[in-house]
């Protein structure tokens, strides 16, 4: 399988295991989609085929349904254009785009800070988690969520000493290793906190087996995975509708 199916494949199921506990993830021929109540995250819609005005209309009326704040992201496979209009459709805007990023692992690199990576494993945790989660990124990943699918899914708190200066998640299917979340608290930015936990996660990911890493990065965060040896395969783009 192409790295680039790989990379959308450890996403997507990332956001299957986040919601089948809610009993809220639904898959048709067409569409995919998940959510979680009172939780920004994941909240996904997505293609499973090409768009056409049908399904596009589809999507559409999931959003009009306004009970989850569903947001469409579509896998701009074709070119790594970031402006460009994608649909001939009134209904949708686009509001962020993410790169979808790879990095074939074959040794382990050198990390030069003592980091403590823990692992959330019961309640207390994972408020500490989801409120680290809210400082770094400005939105929300419910602590009933992550009580709910940390057995499946890797949260990790990374402290410096005994301050805590950021999340992210892990993310394993296969032999890939998905890294998703990675969010440095505003007081700790500009330390090189978030290369030195990428290092240690890679690190990890080979020790697990993996010879595949797959990420979506902000433009912000792009340059730095770039650094690290990460290429752009394809553009996420995510749309809400016009009217939200």
């Amino acid at each position: 399988m192409e790295t680039i199916q790989l990379n959308i494949q450890n996403l997507t199921s990332l956001w299957k295991s986040a919601t089948q506990p809610f009993k809220t993830y639904n898959e048709d021929k067409n569409i995919g989609y998940c959510f979680v109540p009172n939780s920004q995250w994941p909240n996904k819609v997505w293609l499973k085929k090409e768009h056409n005005p049908e399904i596009l209309k589809e999507i559409e009326m999931l959003l009009k349904a306004e009970l989850v704040g569903l947001t469409f992201s579509y896998f701009d496979l074709d070119d790594k254009k970031q402006n460009k209009i994608i649909f001939d459709y009134p209904g949708f805007y686009e509001v962020s785009i993410q790169f979808g990023m790879s990095l074939k692992l074959s040794k382990k690199v050198k990390t030069s800070k003592q980091l403590k990576f823990y692992l959330v494993t019961n309640p207390e945790d994972t408020l500490k988690w989801s409120q680290s989660f809210h400082q770094a990124f400005g939105y929300k990943i419910s602590d009933k969520t992550i009580n709910k699918t940390y057995h499946h899914i890797n949260y990790y708190l990374i402290y410096d000493q005994e301050n805590i200066l950021g999340t992210v998640i892990s993310f394993q299917t296969g032999s890939t290793i998905g890294i998703h979340s990675l969010g440095i608290l505003p007081n700790m930015r500009g330390n090189g906190y978030a290369t030195e936990i990428m290092y240690n996660l890679l690190n990890k990911g080979i020790e697990q087996g993996c010879n595949l890493a797959t990420l979506q990065a902000s433009k912000m965060a792009k340059s730095m995975y770039e650094k690290i040896g990460f290429t752009t395969e394809y553009i996420m783009r995510n749309y809400k509708l016009k009217t939200q």
